[in-house]
């Protein structure tokens, strides 16, 4: 498999003198603007665009070429009541953003950030001039509003989250003036910069104080008043609803405004977005998007080929596949996924039930229920050969990846997997047929999930089946549709027999380390008691973990408290290199890539994009820059 280097790296701070573009947007049509645009400033309902942009707007290089105004992208959805997909067409307008390659933080609303040498300290300068949809300028006021009205009241936000606090204290957040504030931590937190372009991030460029301090009570004395009048039980349901995206009442600073949502979901162009491409080309390029569900092959075939451009993940439906459709003049972008094993199979380590603790503890045991896996037959018959085995360990692309921790113990070998389990005890046999401990106690487990896809399902009917061969008595439970709860509460109490999920952290190995070792009792659930131990070995639930394990979590403290990335670097190789040698989670298969279809008259598009939660696909390539050639 061919490597790639992709690095998620620090922040590079490009400041932009604003004293130049001062000067630069006083000039009379100095900027150019869409035609529709145009014609409302013409009619005298529209601020022309020189008025309209910030005095230092961000410059976004094409991928291709400077474009052409104009077009509708309509992307196809499984269901436009839940979908996701507009916020990360239409969102991720923060302080910070990844770079399209993810490769680096860099500036966004922030122009530039200073950051203390010990983390602690971050004063961010904003672009002066930058405004909301509605025309009202974006300031400090916006960020102290979610600071002061959202982050520090206990009835919108119970606990501070990680991102933005550090041993459950929040961060102090000051105005310094209009174009500047400061965030104060009480410990070190360099991942702070990497979080806020994140999408945990969001927050402080999410709440337009001049719109939503009327459904705030320390803002508004009569907010009651607009509670009954909007008929929401309380404040907190009223301003939630006002604050949410699906508001679209809600000013934006996004590419494109929602003005419509029902059967599709439709988006038109922020007059006052405030980046420009290379010759100063306000953007977006593209009019407006529409978001339009597909519920079978046939719906979706038509829509594609309805004559307008489109965009579609080729995963997006669950009932059908894109590829059984005839859909001409496509192009195809690929996903790099971010996930590492496809399917991990994480035994409760921390189980309650001290006979299965007592196995799953043992490295061994594991081990031999790892070489036990067929994992080519899974990679042939699940993933249509289009996979490799792997265990949980930072992909081909990543520069952390290591060829032993990738694929140890990744061999079919059931004779070797018998043999292991003999030598530990269990070489003893009910009348099932199935082992029993090394005390003679019968014992059985259940591989547990939630999840709808038949691919994670079939690849646990293998697991099992190889499992039960070498004399494993292991059954599959599915907690579907009303179950659901019932597996939580089983995975918040710690009582489940094994969690079931793909591992994340096989690109942003240093941001997403739960696979790794327990850094949370609910990112980490084969280890709910470790990971509570991490955040508090006070808590009455935790559980002390072993020497290695809290080995792991002493070099993950070291990291939050440095800037520096090589030193960062090598702290993230010695946990690796411990999680290697523990083996605390079984893989089975690399995630494999997938696939981005485009019209090919959309140009602007990158030929390969990250896809993870971390990376919102395909925000951080500045759809905003994407343009429909009416000639091609």
């Amino acid at each position: 498999m061919k490597k790639h280097s992709l690095f998620i790296g620090l922040l590079v701070v490009v400041v932009c003198l604003s004293g130049f573009w001062t000067g630069a947007s006083a000039q009379q049509g100095f900027y150019n603007e869409a035609p529709m645009l145009a014609e409302r400033v013409a009619k005298g309902e529209l601020l022309s665009v020189d008025e309209r942009m910030p005095a230092n707007p961000m410059i976004v290089q094409p991928v291709e070429q400077v474009g052409v105004y104009g077009g509708t992208l309509e992307i196809p959805v499984e269901d436009v009541m839940t979908t996701s997909r507009p916020s990360r067409f239409i969102g991720y307008e923060q302080l910070l953003r990844w770079d399209a390659q993810w490769l680096r933080v860099v500036p966004n609303l922030a122009q530039s950030v200073e950051s203390s040498d010990d983390a602690t300290t971050y004063t961010f300068t904003l672009r002066q001039g930058v405004r909301w949809s509605d025309g009202e300028l974006f300031t400090a006021d916006d960020i102290m509003f979610w600071y002061e009205a959202v982050l520090l009241n206990p009835e919108l936000t119970s606990r501070p989250p990680n991102w933005v606090s550090t041993e459950g204290v929040p961060a102090t957040v000051e105005k310094i003036d209009e174009l500047t504030v400061k965030f104060q931590f009480t410990k070190p937190n360099s991942f702070f910069l990497r979080d806020l372009a994140n999408v945990i991030g969001s927050a402080p460029t999410s709440y337009p104080r001049h719109y939503l301090e009327q459904f705030h009570p320390d803002y508004n004395a009569n907010v009651n008043d607009l509670v009954a009048a909007e008929g929401f039980a309380d404040w907190m349901s009223l301003f939630k609803g006002k604050a949410s995206a699906d508001n679209m009442e809600k000013p934006s600073l996004g590419a494109w405004i929602i003005v419509e949502r029902g059967e599709t979901i439709v988006a038109e162009r922020n007059p006052y977005y405030w980046k420009i491409d290379t010759d100063f080309n306000q953007l977006p390029y593209i009019d407006r998007l529409v978001f339009v569900q597909a519920t079978s092959a046939e719906e979706y075939e038509a829509i594609m080929n309805n004559g307008q451009a489109h965009v579609v993940f080729d995963n997006e439906f669950e009932n059908f596949s894109v590829y059984d459709a005839n859909v001409a003049d496509v192009e195809s972008i690929t996903l790099i996924s971010s996930n590492s094993s496809s399917v991990a199979i994480g035994l409760n380590l921390t189980h309650p039930d001290p006979i299965l603790r007592e196995a799953f503890q043992n490295k061994d045991f594991r081990i031999a229920l790892s070489y036990a896996i067929n994992r080519q037959r899974i990679n042939d018959e699940v993933f249509a050969g289009q996979s490799e085995p792997y265990q949980v360990a930072p992909r081909p692309e990543s520069p952390y990846y290591n060829e032993q921790m990738a694929h140890q113990y990744s061999e079919f070998d059931p004779d070797l997997a018998n043999t292991m389990l003999d030598d530990l005890g269990y070489d003893q046999r009910g009348a099932d047929g199935f082992r029993v401990t090394p005390t003679g106690v019968p014992f059985s487990f259940k591989l547990q999930t939630n999840s709808e896809t038949s691919r994670q399902y079939d690849v646990l009917v293998r697991v099992a089946e190889d499992w039960q061969a070498v004399g494993i008595n292991v059954s599959i439970e599915s907690f579907v549709g009303d179950k659901s709860e019932d597996y939580n509460n089983l995975l918040f109490a710690g009582a489940q027999d094994s969690y079931i999920s793909e591992a994340v952290g096989g690109l942003d190995v240093i941001l997403e380390v739960s696979y790794y070792f327990p850094v949370h009792p609910f990112a980490s659930f084969y280890a709910s008691g470790w990971g509570y131990w991490y955040r508090d070995p006070s808590n009455e639930v935790a559980i002390e973990p072993p020497p290695p394990v809290q080995e792991q979590m002493r070099l993950y403290n070291q990291i939050k408290e440095t800037l520096n990335p090589d030193a960062q670097a090598e702290l993230m190789t010695q946990i690796l290199q411990i999680s290697a040698q523990e083996f605390l989670v079984i893989g089975t298969v690399l995630d494999p890539n997938s696939t981005m279809l485009i019209s090919a008259n959309l140009h602007n598009v990158p030929p390969s994009i990250p896809l993870a939660f971390s990376y919102p696909t395909p925000a951080p390539t500045n759809p905003a820059q994407y343009f429909i050639d009416p000639q091609n």
